[in-house]
C-alpha cells in the first residue's frame, strides 16, 4: 500500500519567485505531481538572475523546484488559454501568483476554471490584504514585513531581515490552506478558493507579538535579548556562543558550571545589562566550543553559532512524506511541455 499522502494529486502551479514555488514543493514533497505552468520568453524569471548554477539557472530557482515538470503555455493567445482550460479540468489543484484581475483578463479566470471542474482547488498568492490601501501595489518580502510591524519588534531601529520570511510563510500557509481545502473536498466532493496574502500570512507569526502589545513587560522581550541568560556571546577565538538559559534551573546551572554561583541570586534583576556585560566578559576568556563542551556537561542549552557551511543540510521537509527526492533536478524551461500535451492527449 502506498502510504505517500498526496499521491495522484495534480497542481497546477502558476506562480513564480518564492512564494508559490516554496508551497509547491512542500506538496511535491509530500508526494504530489507539480507541473510548472510558464510563459514563453524566460519563464519564471528567477530562473536566469545571478547568480548561476551548475544546471545554468539561480541555485534558488532549483532549490524551489526540484521534482517538479516544466510546461510553456501562452496565456496571450487562445490556444494557450484553451491549453490551461483543459489541464485545469484534469487537475487537482492551481496556484497562481498574478496581480488580482490578471487571469480574467487573459480569459482564465479562476471563477472559470472552477465552474469547468468543480473538483479543483485554486489558490492565489497577493502582496497585500484585501482591504489594504496598498492591495493593488506592487511589493517584496521586505514591504510586507513592513506592513505588518515585523521590522519594528523592539525600540532599536529596523534592520533588514536574515530571512525573507513573509515569502516563506505565504508559502506554507498557501500548503497548509491546500491540505485543508483537499481534506474538505474529500467529504463535500467540491473544490474551493484559497486566498493567502504574504502581508497577512507575517502577521499570523505575529500572533505572541500582538497578544503582549500593551503589556509594560513582555515575555518576548526575553526571546529577544532582555535576559543575560538568553543571548549570543563571543568567545576568545571569534566564535559566538548561543546561551539559552532561560529558566531559572538552567541559569542556576549555568552560574555553577562556570564557577560564578553569586550570580545566580541576580535572575531576576530589572537592568540586565550589567550582568551581561559581566557574563561577556567572561565568555570572552575562552574558545566557543570549550565552553558549549563544558555547558552541554552540566545541562545547560547552548550552541556554538553554526555558519551554513558548517551545518547539516536539512530536506524541505522536516518529516518523511515519500515524495519528489530532495536531490531531484529542477525542470528546464519548458521542458516537459510535448510530453505532458502528449499524455494529457491535448492537441
Amino acid at each position: 500500500m502506498n502510504h505517500v499522502p498526496l499521491t495522484g494529486i495534480t497542481v497546477l502551479d502558476l506562480s513564480r519567485l518564492i512564494p508559490g514555488p516554496y508551497a509547491t514543493l512542500l506538496l511535491a514533497q509530500m508526494g504530489a505531481h507539480v507541473i510548472k505552468v510558464e510563459p514563453p520568453g524566460m519563464g519564471d524569471y528567477l530562473r536566469l538572475l545571478p547568480p548561476h548554477g551548475p544546471d545554468g539557472m539561480n541555485p534558488i530557482f532549483t532549490a524551489l523546484n526540484r521534482g517538479k515538470q516544466s510546461i510553456v503555455v501562452d496565456l496571450n493567445d487562445a490556444a494557450g488559454q484553451r491549453i490551461l482550460r483543459e489541464l485545469a479540468k484534469r487537475a487537482d489543484v492551481l496556484v497562481e501568483s498574478f496581480r488580482p484581475g490578471v487571469l480574467d483578463r487573459f480569459g482564465v479566470g479562476l471563477e472559470l476554471l472552477r465552474h469547468d471542474n468543480p473538483r479543483l482547488i485554486t489558490c492565489s498568492l497577493a502582496g497585500y490584504a484585501a482591504v489594504s490601501p496598498l492591495a493593488s501595489a506592487p511589493g517584496h518580502d521586505l514591504t510586507y514585513q513592513a506592513v505588518a510591524g515585523a521590522l519594528r519588534l523592539t525600540a532599536a531601529p529596523p534592520t533588514l531581515p536574515a530571512l525573507p520570511l513573509a515569502d516563506l510563510a505565504g508559502g506554507l500557509f498557501a500548503a497548509l490552506g491546500i491540505l485543508a481545502a483537499l481534506a474538505a473536498r474529500h467529504i463535500s466532493g467540491e473544490g474551493q478558493h484559497v486566498p493567502v496574502t504574504l502581508e497577512e500570512s507575517i502577521g499570523a507569526l505575529l500572533v505572541l507579538e500582538h497578544s503582549e502589545i500593551d503589556m509594560p513587560m513582555r515575555f518576548g522581550d526575553m526571546l529577544r535579548g532582555s535576559r543575560a541568560g538568553y543571548r549570543l556571546y563571543r568567545c576568545s577565538d571569534g566564535r559566538y556562543l548561543a546561551l539559552a538559559a532561560l529558566e531559572e534551573k538552567f541559569w542556576n546551572a549555568f552560574c555553577n558550571a562556570v564557577g560564578r554561583s553569586t550570580w545566580r541570586a541576580r535572575f531576576a534583576e530589572f537592568d540586565q545589562e550589567p550582568l551581561a556585560a559581566e557574563v561577556a566578559a567572561l565568555l570572552a576568556e575562552r574558545p566557543a566550543r570549550e565552553w558549549e563542551a563544558l555547558l552541554l556537561a552540566a545541562d545547560v542549552p547552548c550552541a556554538v553559532v553554526a555558519t551554513l557551511a558548517e551545518a547539516r543540510r536539512y530536506a524541505p521537509l522536516p518529516f518523511a512524506a515519500g515524495g519528489a527526492p530532495p536531490e531531484a533536478p529542477a525542470p528546464k524551461h519548458g521542458e516537459h511541455t510535448g510530453a505532458v500535451l502528449r499524455e494529457w492527449k491535448i492537441a
